[in-house]
């Protein structure tokens, strides 16, 4: 599978300087980032993951275990360069495994990791049997759980067509275990809403001691859906991390 087929370029990147690789929550596609990358071109290009199951590739099977989906993103991420890396909720800890992944390969790593959303990965709590539920009972615990905007939750003409990644995505997270591992050593950067129902203090602030590089929490307005209730001071947030 070629690199082009898995980051998506939202904007024209001939003109770019910089770029961003971006990571979506669980059940979305690359276009989740088109309104962002639409405030960084034409100088900062964003490149967002296309999963198979979804969008584009919806006829293709999903992913549903994480090692594999490590492996074959590794060598594809941050092939144009100078870049940073953010993970959006769940593609967060998608993008600080990649982190430690590139890493352990010897590969060129991110100039700076950026994430939204999401706790600290010793500390993230994936509900392990929610991709085997029935539809009824795994849109309720969707919803409680905060698992994707009420926008998308509300609408059940979209749920025939979001089911199928969601399931795959976090019969994905569910094989997740947290290991132990010496810190990155890049600038860490943790977006998090002010009035953000899901996510506590602690599980933020935890981020800090998997990076012995420079950290920081940025609280943003807005809840948890940073990419739909504070877009613009996102946006500014990851232009300020292009190297």
């Amino acid at each position: 599978m070629a690199a082009a087929d898995w980051f998506v370029p939202l904007a024209d990147p001939a003109a770019a300087t910089a770029h961003v690789y971006a990571l979506p929550q669980a059940g979305a596609g690359c276009t989740a980032f088109s309104a962002c990358a639409d405030l960084l071109a034409p100088d900062v290009a964003l490149w967002g993951l296309s999963l198979p199951g979804r969008q584009a590739r919806f006829a293709e099977p999903s992913c549903t275990a994480l090692p594999v989906l490590l492996d074959q993103l590794t060598p594809l991420v941050g092939r144009h360069r100078p870049w940073l890396m953010f993970g959006y909720c769940s593609g967060a800890l998608l993008a600080f495994l990649l982190a430690r992944r590139l890493r352990a390969a010897g590969l060129p790593g991110p100039a700076a990791l950026v994430i939204a959303s999401y706790a600290a990965p010793d500390l993230t709590q994936s509900p392990s049997h929610l991709h085997t539920r029935e539809p009824d009972e795994f849109w309720r615990e969707i919803i409680a759980y905060g698992g994707v905007p009420s926008a998308v939750a509300a609408q059940p003409d979209f749920r025939e067509i979001f089911e199928p990644a969601l399931r795959a995505d976090y019969e994905l997270l569910a094989g997740y275990d947290y290991t132990e591992d010496e810190p990155l050593d890049i600038p860490l950067t943790v977006l998090v809403g002010k009035q953000d129902p899901v996510l506590s203090a602690p599980q933020v602030s935890a981020w800090r001691r998997h990076t012995s590089g420079p950290f920081r929490v940025r609280i943003l307005p807005g809840g948890h859906w940073l990419l739909d209730e504070a877009l613009p001071a996102l946006a500014k947030v990851l232009r300020e991390h292009a190297p």
